[in-house]
């Protein structure tokens, strides 16, 4: 199989594994557990792709709450329980990786102790060894900068303009294209709606798709 490309870049949350659904109603829970009003849908809509430090202060902007001490420490234990007894893989996702004929990585706004603890209870571990994850606590600036990506570049050897990015949010589908990167959408967890599919391609990606067994015909047919 011949590609244009030498490094596949995944998203983890709403790409890998699907968890965007579950992931903004925990928020919305705990966010209601402190007397604050913020839906899944909102959480969904605006801050998808961003790290929880960042949607705390995008919150407290937007809402005029005052996130107290130890609630994104309190998000991140629920989102952790949570996940370890209930995260399943997306659709087509456990097939399709032995089928993919370059590297492969993970660049993530989840924090690393969660993300390897999804890797570990999903069975994706063994796709993405330690020194293939990446987090953006790991750099200065999270998506939609492209600090991760160009991080993830540079750990794998690669130029970042031989790197395909696939992602499921608005913040990684501009980071990766600041990054120089090809962007493809994905549409295929249970979160994705017509209006994400718009935001994404409004928002630059290159190409967008919803069935990840498709993935390796588009590394040849784009």
């Amino acid at each position: 199989m011949k590609t244009d490309y030498d490094l596949i870049i995944f998203d983890f949350d709403g790409v890998l594994v699907d968890s965007e659904t579950m992931g903004c109603q925990i928020w919305s829970d705990v966010f209601k557990k402190h007397g604050m009003n913020v839906s899944a849908k909102d959480i969904m809509e605006k801050y998808t792709g961003k790290t929880g430090t960042l949607i705390c202060s995008l919150v407290e902007q937007e809402y005029g709450y005052h996130i107290p001490d130890g609630f994104l420490d309190e998000v991140n234990e629920t989102t952790e329980s949570i996940m370890a007894k209930e995260l399943k893989t997306v659709s087509g996702v456990m097939e399709t990786l032995p089928l993919l004929p370059i590297q492969m990585c993970i660049a993530s706004g989840s924090r690393p102790k969660r993300l390897n603890l999804c890797l570990n209870v999903t069975g994706l571990r063994k796709f993405f060894p330690d020194d293939t994850t990446f987090s953006s606590h790991f750099v200065k600036n999270g998506k939609p900068a492209p600090d991760l990506f160009f991080y993830a570049a540079e750990k794998m050897q690669v130029d970042p303009q031989k790197c395909l990015v696939v992602e499921d949010s608005t913040s990684g589908i501009i980071g990766a294209k600041t990054a120089g990167m090809k962007a493809f959408g994905f549409l295929g967890a249970s979160h994705c709606t017509p209006e994400r599919a718009k935001a994404l391609k409004d928002n630059g990606a290159d190409l967008l798709f919803d069935d990840f067994t498709k993935l390796p015909d588009l590394l040849t047919g784009f």
